[in-house]
């Protein structure tokens, strides 16, 4: 071998690369932890993760059954107040509930209720 021939002394060295079977140092074997890292978190911890938007699907069917309770319950209420009669027994219901009497009525009270608004002033 001459001097200037260094293809034996490439060569009869051991190959230190990352890639070879078997060589290179440990580092290599470390390059998957980054990424498996950032997958795990991308999958279960970000705002756009699996779990996320399970949880955000979950919250959108329970928005949209309370949305149809809700539309029924003011179809409902829009037909009560189209309809004359019964918007007149509910002003009725309510005007009893606050105490007052139709002219001519009696209103009997027991215990700590409180005063008519159309009684007179107390004896």
């Amino acid at each position: 071998m001459s001097p200037r021939d260094i293809s034996g002394r490439v060569l009869g060295k051991p190959l230190r690369s990352p890639y070879a079977p078997g060589g290179g140092n440990g580092r290599a074997r470390w390059l998957w932890v980054l990424p498996a890292a950032w997958v795990i978190y991308a999958c279960l911890f970000s705002d756009h993760s699996l779990l996320r938007l399970f949880q955000l699907r979950s919250e959108l069917s329970n928005a949209k059954v309370e949305l149809r309770r809700v539309r029924s319950e003011t179809a409902a209420l829009g037909a009560r107040l189209a309809d004359p009669r019964e918007r007149a027994e509910h002003a009725e219901a309510m005007l009893r509930a606050q105490g007052m009497a139709r002219p001519g009525e009696v209103v009997y009270r027991f215990g700590g209720t409180r005063a008519d608004s159309m009684a007179g002033p107390a004896h």
